[in-house]
């Protein structure tokens, strides 16, 4: 990704197409470090790479034990490469001593045997006791110089860059230099359709319609560009609004091709004096293009104290079960200490199994958790804070009975409102004060063609509206973008997919998809 531009991308693109290099950010590789310098270490790993060199000798030097690169050298040191460091004793390698241009001359012209000498070629290698070898490099053709376009001196003092090693190396290996296009730039296109509160973007898998939510009580489906007149679903009358609440997700069933099946989570009329309304999950059966008002089956109910801190998104996870996300029961800092309390659903992660319609409280500590998503087995936890941090969590649908730490923990931060201790909580991964924002919108694990973001997590911020994207393996934090230029602005709600794994973004009344330019 850091070689846009680089004069020498297209040997760096042939040098990782033929395995020689593999980056220079494991596990990650998806960086070259282009104007780093080469070492020593790492010189021995490119030329064993490229000439496939398998016997070693061992217990050669006594400065690589231990080295990531300690097979590699004494490979080269086999293959009678390198001698070594330290003349005449030779009994050092120096492994992360950066390699000078004229010190590559010598490993170069031993690797790959080259004999015929352009003397006098570079007027500033007079006297080297590398001469003969940057001669000889010269005559192969494999160096140009390094004042362009002059080209009359070689720099043999100088270290060798990553991106001078791969164009070295591309032209000892006789390797094709590899043009790719320029990167795409990511950019927003709205739909020109209108919409009523849109709220979630969604649909079953391969199928190339898009379904928008809105948080009135319908599902609108967009077709061949076009806005089709009949709602594919239409709860209007059921689900109450008013603050957070309203239709609020639709999931389809995994297997929704052959069954027919849809889920709807929003919030209904409750009959309690003391509850301000509930929060369902509801099954329906689709026939034909919509769904059937008669079939619906309730497999989640439960009273909410508030009108906020509804959460509502629902997502099936892996293991065929339907995830929930709730928040705390609304006001201000849990006054109910549902955040905390594993024998409520709010505030927690609730895990349906709908052919039973039972569930299980997966996670808890939870404030408002406003757009979440399963990426696999992982799932990224967007959670709304209350005036100071905003979070992602990232954790694992293999794991159960996790704790997220709201109302101990606002972010990585202690609330004083219960024991500060840290034992047994799983804190984000990612935060940000209210310096920047004031409520966080969680999105979808972006893949396509902007390979910048490929494989990040999207989120951004309602009230600052920007957007950015951050990319977790194995539990760390590997790569974090700034989309902000892509200029939302206030009213950032949600993020979604489509069948065919296009990302949209919901503002206001409008959806815009992402796209590359």
């Amino acid at each position: 990704m850091d070689d846009d531009g680089n004069i020498h991308e297209a040997n760096i693109e042939a040098l990782a197409e033929a395995g020689i290099t593999f980056g220079c950010n494991p596990p990650l590789g998806d960086r070259f470090c282009p104007t780093g310098s080469v070492t020593r270490g790492e010189m021995a790993a490119f030329l064993t790479r490229a000439l496939r060199l398998t016997e070693r000798m061992s217990a050669r030097f006594t400065d690589d034990n231990g080295s990531i690169f300690e097979a590699d050298i004494e490979r080269m040191a086999a293959a009678g490469i390198t001698r070594g460091c330290n003349p005449p004793v030779n009994d050092r390698f120096c492994p992360d001593r950066a390699v000078t241009r004229a010190e590559m001359a010598a490993f170069l012209v031993r690797a790959y045997l080259y004999v015929e000498r352009s003397v006098g070629r570079f007027s500033d290698d007079d006297g080297s006791i590398f001469e003969a070898d940057i001669e000889r490099l010269a005559s192969a053709g494999i160096t140009l110089g390094c004042n362009p376009p002059a080209n009359d001196l070689y720099c043999p003092s100088e270290p060798v860059r990553r991106d001078q090693m791969a164009s070295f190396l591309v032209r000892a290996e006789g390797l094709t230099p590899i043009t790719v296009p320029p990167r795409l730039t990511p950019s927003l296109a709205e739909l020109p359709l209108s919409f009523d509160s849109p709220i979630q973007v969604t649909a079953p898998a391969g199928d190339t319609r898009l379904f928008v939510v809105e948080r009135p009580g319908t599902v609108r489906v967009v077709s061949d560009g076009k806005l089709l007149a009949a709602p594919f679903l239409d709860l209007t009358g059921v689900a109450i609004q008013g603050g957070e609440r309203g239709l609020l997700a639709m999931a389809f069933h995994p297997e929704f091709s052959t069954n027919g099946l849809v889920y709807a989570s929003y919030s209904a009329e409750s009959s309690s004096a003391v509850a301000d309304h509930l929060s369902v999950v509801e099954e329906f059966k689709v026939i034909g293009n919509q769904v059937d008002p008669m079939s619906g089956r309730r497999v989640f109910t439960i009273s909410q104290p508030y009108a906020n801190h509804n959460g509502g998104m629902i997502m099936f996870g892996p293991d065929g079960y339907l995830y929930l996300g709730l928040g705390d029961g609304g006001a201000s800092f849990d006054p109910d200490g549902n955040g905390q309390n594993p024998n409520t659903g709010l505030g927690s992660m609730v895990r349906i199994d709908p052919v039973t319609a039972t569930s299980q409280n997966w996670a808890i500590g939870l404030r408002n958790p406003w757009r979440w998503w399963i990426d696999g087995t992982d799932m990224y936890i967007a959670d709304v804070g209350q005036g100071s941090r905003e979070e992602v969590s990232v954790v694992s649908t293999l794991d159960n009975g996790l704790n997220l730490g709201w109302v101990r923990f606002e972010g990585t931060e202690c609330t004083a409102l219960g024991s500060c201790s840290t034992g047994g909580l799983t804190f984000p991964l990612v935060e940000y004060t209210h310096a920047e924002g004031c409520s966080i919108t969680g999105g979808v694990v972006y893949r396509g063609e902007l390979t910048q973001i490929n494989e990040h997590f999207l989120y951004g911020d309602y009230c600052s509206g920007w957007i950015r994207s951050v990319r977790v393996i194995d539990g760390v934090v590997v790569s974090e973008t700034d989309l902000s230029s892509l200029g939302v602005g206030f009213g950032l709600a949600s993020f979604g997919q489509d069948g065919i794994g296009q990302t949209y973004v919901i503002r206001g009344e409008s959806v815009y998809q992402l796209v590359g330019r």
